[in-house]
């Protein structure tokens, strides 16, 4: 049996494809986006004691995604899983206090600045230092495989027995708290959280001009331009609504930055 294939029915043909094609799309774009966050990094990001995971990056997100008419699920993710699991396609987004930098863009598409990312130092009660030097025969606490960790290990020797190297921030913190190390590096703003909330302790915080400041993003899978754009607007109209402020004051405590639209060259 032979079929004709005429103009009619190439016709019917088109029509078929695009009632195909389009609740495809439609589905690809109404799907909730997993969005990676850290869940022991304070205020950033922490579970909360009924188990709910709470924090800056999750509100932030939150309103970025209302703005953008996203759906997305948070999910615990320890920082050394972020970037493969963006890369293996587990989570859609990232968003975990993460600093951008040349090495990190490599693996992942960034966001437009949404945090001044600076390094400090918080001193234990009865140390004193001047900088960051001061400390080379102390113990210096650094979370592993964080811009810390890579700043101190520059300065001391990646095998210098003195940095100590710890899971994740808040078992850095408790050793500091502890009197196992004598300091911690680490974002300022997590170190003065803490320090805030820890006052009877006395911990000194002690900037040091050889931290460069760096900035925070969002971090995507590399080339997917169009879920970046969309990030980048919704950051944009968080900022410029006020939005951005009022969390920032909420989980900090202290007034919004003002952040560049993209990353200084």
């Amino acid at each position: 049996m032979t079929v004709r294939f005429t103009r009619r029915t190439a016709g019917c043909a088109a029509v078929l494809a695009v009632c195909v094609v389009l609740p495809v799309l439609a589905l690809a774009q109404d799907r909730v986006l997993v969005v990676g966050s850290g869940s022991t990094f304070r205020p950033f990001g922490f579970v909360t004691p009924d188990k709910k995971l709470v924090g800056f990056d999750v509100d932030l997100m939150n309103a970025i995604a209302t703005h953008q008419g996203m759906r997305v699920r948070f999910e615990s993710t320890p920082f050394t899983s972020i970037f493969p699991a963006l890369e293996n396609g587990d989570r859609d987004i990232v968003v975990a206090a993460i600093t951008n930098t040349p090495a990190r863009r490599e693996r992942a598409d960034f966001s437009n600045p949404y945090m001044v990312a600076q390094l400090s130092v918080l001193l234990g009660p009865g140390v004193t230092a001047a900088s960051l030097n001061d400390l080379k025969t102390r113990r210096i606490g650094v979370a592993l495989n964080s811009t810390a960790d890579t700043s101190v290990s520059e300065a001391f020797g990646r095998t210098s027995p003195n940095v100590r190297r710890f899971e994740n921030t808040p078992l850095m913190l408790e050793e500091l708290n502890q009197g196992g190390v004598d300091a911690a590096v680490g974002d300022v703003s997590v170190l003065s959280f803490y320090q805030r909330n820890n006052p009877e302790k006395r911990f000194k915080l002690l900037p040091d001009v050889r931290f460069a400041q760096a900035y925070l993003g969002i971090a995507v899978k590399k080339g997917n331009k169009p879920l970046l754009d969309r990030i980048n607007a919704g950051l944009r109209h968080t900022i410029d609504s006020g939005e951005y402020a009022r969390l920032h004051l909420k989980w900090f405590g202290t007034a919004a930055p003002q952040l560049p639209v993209t990353i200084p060259n």
